[in-house]
């Protein structure tokens, strides 16, 4: 029988558990401790718990859920991991460094069901949903790489975050829990292609959370052009509940919009883009969109710039993202499902 992620259990759970075993109940905060606080990846290196009870749960449990199999890194100090969950499948996660803080970006499915055009991570549909052991493992793989806490967490890797909702917010609950890794949740970041029910049911939460909408066109007919119907809401519903988030929780929502030659990069686009989100007091992050097929590419440093400033003339609030991992197919919308497999090869620069 295969042994259970011992992050999956809720505290009672657990508890109960250490009950059974003829456990004291401070030994849930020494597991945890040693979990959350010391990154450890097995029961054996918990050595203030009785041996008997180090060996009940290595019988048990699994106290981690990842194989890394490949790490990458490129020339910014961007770290891409191919990891090997329980079952065999696989995901990507990626640590950007930066002189102020380090941020890691994690995955929430193995592959993806919304299967937009430009991203890579859903060309093979959706495999499964990561448990939240899964997915907070991947933030203690980055704090075991970094020998500290990490910083950030934007939920921006494989996987459209809104449709394994109650997964991540277990998982964020261990993740922002003062008793486990104890991150901040204004140091969160949620990204979504624009589930309806799943932004309302965040919203309705109150969490401090911040929401970023993956936005990329300004009209229902050009996103139709980009995400597929299954999962692709009208646009209308769509703002209605980014304000709706904003009024839950008064957090500015982010607009993330990727531009791509000729596609949504003209003077008009710019200011359709700006007019939304004043509208929305909303700030926009502008992506040059990453190399992932021959169909999309970034317009020219110019003309980004040049969108850029005409966006900010408008009166609206615009960052322009600095590219990272590119190299090591590690930046937005690059990152795939890859079979271990894949690990024992070069990699490919296009997944198409």
């Amino acid at each position: 029988m295969a042994l259970r992620l011992i992050k999956n259990l809720p505290a009672a759970e657990l508890t109960a558990w250490l009950q059974a075993h003829g456990q004291a109940a401070f030994r849930l905060k020494q597991i945890r401790d040693w979990l959350y606080s010391r990154w450890a990846i097995d029961f054996v290196a918990m050595g203030n718990l009785p041996t008997a009870l180090r060996q009940a749960l290595t019988d048990d449990f699994l106290a981690f859920g990842l194989e890394p199999l490949e790490t990458q890194t490129a020339d910014d100090d961007t770290v891409k991991w191919l990891f090997r969950l329980v079952d065999g499948e696989s995901i990507e996660t990626v640590l950007i460094r930066a002189p102020d803080r380090q941020t890691v970006c994690i995955s929430t499915q193995v592959g993806c069901p919304v299967r937009c055009t430009f991203c890579a991570s859903g060309r093979d549909g959706l495999i499964r949903d990561l448990e939240p052991g899964e997915i907070v493992d991947q933030v203690i793989a980055a704090c075991r790489h970094l020998q500290q806490r990490v910083d950030n967490i934007v939920v921006m890797g494989m996987g459209e975050p809104l449709l394994n909702l109650e997964h991540l917010i277990a998982a964020l609950d261990l993740i922002c829990g003062p008793e486990c890794l104890g991150v901040g949740a204004r140091h969160i970041t949620i990204s979504t292609s624009g589930i309806v029910p799943g932004i309302r049911r965040l919203a309705e939460l109150r969490r401090q959370w911040h929401l970023a909408l993956s936005l990329h066109a300004l009209t229902d007919e050009q996103r139709g052009r980009l995400i597929p119907a299954r999962y692709r809401y009208p646009l209308a519903e769509i703002l209605d509940a980014c304000r709706y988030y904003r009024e839950c929780t008064g957090r500015i929502v982010t607009l993330e919009y990727a531009l791509m030659a000729g596609g949504n990069d003209s003077q008009d686009d710019a200011l359709g883009l700006a007019a939304l989100a004043r509208r929305l007091d909303a700030k926009i992050n502008l992506i040059p969109c990453n190399p992932v097929s021959e169909h999309y590419q970034a317009p020219a440093e110019r003309q980004v710039r040049a969108f850029e400033e005409r966006v900010r003339s408008l009166g609206a609030k615009v960052t322009l993202r600095q590219r990272k991992g590119e190299r090591i197919q590690a930046a937005c919308g690059q990152l795939r499902r890859r079979t271990p497999a894949a690990a024992e090869r070069p990699d490919q620069a296009s997944p198409e």
